[in-house]
């Protein structure tokens, strides 16, 4: 990628600051095997990948078969692996959205292959998703008949959803708070969204540093902790309702981190059991967060109309 193709970030997009210290220098280990900084916003401490690829650049870094959410693969070990994990985190999102909302209108922003809202149909949920990768969004419409779009901006700004979910996606956008206040335009008062992001603040996230495997450099462009968004949302119009941990993130984690690091197959399992257990503990007993947290948050009555 040419120099001219890498955009830097001015301003911090959680408290507008402009000044910007490196942190970490991370490698893409799944497609150009470069290195890129992560800088640290000097006022209020936010992490993004910085430069990065811009908007119309960014495409051929999800161009590889180990883009696993992509690609649907189930060849190797870690596909199967993957594909088993989804299958249990799929049945568990439903039935969280089936405790606050039932027979609802869920937009899925990031939808992948479709296999979670292709769950949600079957279960009586209207549907849509929102997919920019063109191979995953055929695959999407053509094996589940989903009504997918490849833009958040093709969503009609009066469609009013119920529930909107964004799993693992909120990183991966450019503009965070103008996603937000789209999101919040198109999200029915007392609605549901559901955002899972990494967290840099885990214990898995410490003890590997620039080999953390969820930093997926340059394909992940923030790197957020709880206080990040936090504020974000509550700017953006949204009241927090929740905060979980993802218990099941920390080993998978640790088992590409593992890979990135040159371990072998036995080891790495190895590795990566032992070091999810130590942080999913460290989450149980302190303050750190897990691998991944799953923030629920409601469309604030008395915002409504403001974006």
């Amino acid at each position: 990628m040419e120099q001219q193709e890498l955009e830097h970030i001015l301003l911090c997009p959680v408290c507008q600051g402009s000044s910007w210290s490196p942190f970490l220098t991370p490698i893409d280990h799944t497609v150009s095997h470069r290195s890129f900084t992560l800088t640290l916003c000097a006022n209020c401490g936010f992490c993004a990948t910085n430069p990065r690829p811009n908007s119309k650049h960014i495409g051929p870094f999800y161009d590889s078969p180990q883009y696993i959410s992509h690609t649907n693969a189930r060849t190797g070990l870690l596909d199967r692996l993957y594909q088993a994990v989804r299958r249990r985190a799929i049945r568990g999102k439903y039935k969280l959205i089936a405790r606050y909302k039932t027979q609802a209108h869920v937009l899925d922003i990031g939808c992948g292959t479709g296999e979670f809202l292709s769950y949600l149909k079957s279960r009586g949920y209207s549907t849509t998703g929102v997919e920019p990768g063109r191979g995953a969004r055929e695959q999407a419409i053509t094996n589940h008949g989903l009504d997918v779009l490849p833009s958040l901006d093709l969503v009609p700004a009066k469609a009013q959803f119920q529930v909107i979910t964004l799993w693992h996606v909120l990183e991966h956008v450019h503009d965070v708070r103008d996603t937000l206040q789209k999101i919040h335009t198109r999200l029915a008062p007392g609605g549901l969204l559901l955002i899972a992001v990494p967290d840099r603040e885990s214990w898995d996230a410490q003890y590997y540093a620039a080999n953390w495997a969820a930093y997926d450099v340059p394909r992940h462009l923030s790197h957020f902790r709880r206080s990040d968004l936090g504020r974000l949302l509550k700017e953006s119009g949204f009241s927090l309702r929740g905060i979980r941990g993802m218990w099941l993130d920390a080993p998978y984690v640790a088992l590409l981190s593992e890979k990135h690091l040159g371990a072998g197959l036995v080891r790495s399992l190895l590795k990566a059991f032992i070091v999810g257990a130590i942080s999913n503990m460290a989450a149980a007993t302190s303050q750190r967060p897990t691998s991944s947290t799953l923030y629920l948050a409601e469309k604030d009555r008395a915002q409504e109309g403001s974006f």
